[in-house]
């Protein structure tokens, strides 16, 4: 599949695959390792990475044996290199309340410290000295998708780019450039390719 996709695509001039929309690689060799979207107004759009080992879903981690895809955000500082270039904001679950799909674990537990070092968990109801909070560290993690049209309709909307948790430089930028013009031309080009 990968390969069918860099054949289609490593031809096109000037890494242009549509209507102001563009196309970065990252090689290994002669192994795809990334590959970028973006557009020339937006900059990075889209991020796939060909190694789908152990990436998060939202929910937990999985494999993809296809490879995974992702959305990014720009800050707007892109220059020419419009797939790739500049900083940008990945797709994850504390951008909005929406992408927070998995439950936060919130449980305490009674604890105690045997001599041997080790915490041990109490049965419930008796108290130990020691009371701990599980807590959910995933929530700095990139939501991946199994293909870029999935990717692409998770993207945040504009009235959700306005609440969400991005640096107010992105959100300017994205509020300003990220048109359904420029969201439409992204899918033509993922159905087109079937990405």
């Amino acid at each position: 599949m990968i390969n069918d996709l860099i054949n289609k695509l490593k031809h096109l001039p000037d890494d242009r695959i549509g209507d102001g929309i563009y196309v970065a690689y990252k090689w290994c060799g002669n192994r795809l390792v990334r590959l970028y979207i973006g557009s020339k107004i937006n900059g990075p759009m889209l991020q796939y990475n060909a190694n789908g080992k152990s990436m998060y879903n939202g929910i937990n981690d999985i494999d993809y044996k296809n490879g995974c895809w992702t959305n990014c955000y720009s800050r707007g500082n892109f220059g020419k290199k419009y797939a790739f270039g500049g900083n940008w904001s990945g797709h994850n679950k504390n951008l909005h309340p929406r992408l927070k799909v998995s439950p936060i674990i919130n449980q305490k537990y009674e604890m105690i410290i045997a001599d041997s070092g080790d915490q041990i968990i109490l049965p419930e109801g008796i108290k130990g000295e020691i009371g701990v909070t599980e807590m959910d560290c995933s929530g700095s993690w990139s939501i991946w998708y199994t293909t870029g049209e999935s990717a692409l309709a998770n993207r945040l909307k504009k009235e959700e780019i306005e609440e969400c948790d991005l640096p107010e430089i992105t959100k300017y930028h994205l509020l300003k450039n990220e048109t359904e013009n420029v969201l439409d031309v992204l899918n033509d080009v993922i159905e087109t390719y079937e990405l």
